[in-house]
């Protein structure tokens, strides 16, 4: 394991970061090794395990994938780290979820359109509050937590986004937080778009699958925008959907900043 700042390089497991480190609006510091985001730990190696417990002592996963993919693409079991099933999406949404053999990308909508569900279409949006909620509750002094999704982009971003804006983080953080998934995304994006014209697909399909591969500032401000217009803020969102309270939240912040 090696870090490259906040970005912590495993060999097997991709785009994953500890939110450690990152400062708020009060001059205020997240502790280190506490909370971390990822994308999937199916490709994890017994070192990745190992230095999970070494340096981390994860306690908790949050695979917040739906359990069809979860099924098609099981983690690596990590001892003593109790894996959650924290699905957003219960069912396929092409462009989020990557299960095998997905409906054709046409029925779709933009991706700014399917970040606005996270938090405006029911259950998705109690789902991801309650995902978040669990970050909050989550007991600090077992372990570490990690939450990931497939590529570790949208769902775990917009937990990753959501558990920020409760500490007190800027939004222009927050934002650069969520874009330095392009550091890995971007190129898969690219491989995405050149294969589906290199077998004559036509070129939208191509513009959706770099889209659905990619971060985005106007994917996030959309989810954002409709929290703003629909709740006033981050914390009204997750009391009214996912039931946490003034005393978690404190008790949250108390445990994670200095």
């Amino acid at each position: 394991m090696r870090r490259d700042g906040r970005r912590i390089l495993f060999e097997g497991i991709t785009n994953c970061r500890d939110l450690g480190g990152i400062q708020n609006t009060q001059a205020q510091t997240i502790r280190a090794g506490l909370l971390l985001r990822s994308a999937h730990l199916r490709n994890a190696t017994p070192q990745d395990v190992s230095d999970l417990k070494k340096y981390f002592s994860l306690s908790e996963i949050l695979d917040l994938r739906d359990t069809v993919e979860q099924s098609e693409l099981r983690d690596v079991e990590v001892p003593g780290a109790a894996h959650v099933d924290a699905a957003i999406f219960r069912s396929e949404q092409r462009g989020i979820t990557h299960e095998k053999n997905l409906p054709p990308y046409e029925i779709y909508p933009p991706m700014r359109e399917v970040y606005i569900k996270f938090v405006a279409e029911e259950p998705v949006c109690n789902n991801l509050a309650g995902a978040v909620r669990r970050v909050l509750t989550h007991d600090y002094e077992s372990g570490a937590i990690l939450w990931h999704c497939f590529g570790g982009k949208d769902r775990c971003g917009m937990v990753a986004a959501l558990t920020l804006s409760v500490l007190g983080v800027s939004y222009e953080t927050i934002m650069d937080d969520y874009m330095m998934t392009n550091i890995e995304a971007k190129s898969r994006a690219e491989e995405a778009y050149k294969k589906v014209l290199e077998r004559g697909g036509p070129q939208k399909e191509a513009d959706f699958e770099y889209d659905a591969n990619i971060a985005d500032e106007n994917y996030l401000n959309g989810a954002f925008d409709e929290m703003f217009k629909r709740y006033g803020n981050a914390e009204a969102f997750l009391k009214e959907k996912g039931g946490v309270t003034d005393e978690e939240l404190g008790a949250f912040r108390e445990r994670m900043l200095e």
